[in-house]
C-alpha cells in the first residue's frame, strides 16, 4: 500500500514538473503577463480610437522563416488609458491615441510589440500558409491585444502590410 502511494506521489511530482517546464519554456508570456485592466464599458466603434503598430518583425517558430507586419486596430479610449497606466505611462495626458504613431506611450507600444513577437515565435510558417491560417493568426493577435486592453475592448484587427518568407 505504501509502495503504491509513493509511486502515485512520484508520478504526480514528475507530471507537475513536466507541466511547469512546458509552461515555462513553451508559453513564458503566460507567466509574466500583467492582468488585463478592468474596464466596464463595452466596445463602441463610434468612440473607439485607432491604433497602428508598424514594422513588427520576428522569426517564426520554424528556422529560416520570418514575418514582418503592421497591425491596425481600434480600442476604447478608457481601456487605452488604463493600459498606459498599467504599462508605466507617467503622464496620461500625453497619449496621442490614434494615427500611425502607435498608442503614444513608449512602454505600452513595447508591451504590445513584445506580446506580438512572442506570438509570432510560437506560430509556424506552415500554420500561416494553411487555409484559414491568416484568419487564425488574426484571431490570436486579437486575443493578445485583449490580454493587454481587456476583454471586449478591441475591435477588428487589420494587417495593412504583412510579409512572410
Amino acid at each position: 500500500m505504501l509502495r503504491r502511494m509513493v509511486g502515485f506521489l512520484v508520478a504526480f511530482l514528475v507530471g507537475a514538473a513536466a507541466g511547469a517546464a512546458g509552461l515555462w519554456f513553451g508559453f513564458p508570456h503566460l507567466l509574466t503577463s500583467r492582468p488585463a485592466p478592468a474596464v466596464t464599458a463595452a466596445f463602441n466603434p463610434a468612440q473607439a480610437v485607432g491604433v497602428t503598430e508598424g514594422d513588427i518583425e520576428s522569426n517564426l517558430r520554424q528556422n529560416g522563416h520570418y514575418i514582418r507586419f503592421t497591425v491596425s486596430f481600434a480600442v476604447m479610449p478608457q481601456a487605452l488609458k488604463a493600459a498606459e497606466a498599467a504599462a508605466g505611462q507617467t503622464d496620461p495626458a500625453s497619449s496621442s491615441g490614434g494615427g500611425s504613431g502607435g498608442t503614444g506611450s513608449a512602454a505600452l507600444d513595447a508591451r504590445i510589440r513584445n506580446a506580438l513577437i512572442d506570438l509570432c515565435r510560437s506560430t509556424s510558417y506552415n500554420a500561416l500558409q494553411s487555409p484559414g491560417g491568416l484568419s487564425a493568426f488574426k484571431a490570436a493577435v486579437k486575443v493578445q491585444l485583449e490580454a493587454i486592453f481587456g476583454p471586449g475592448q478591441v475591435g477588428a484587427v487589420y494587417f495593412p502590410t504583412l510579409l512572410t518568407q
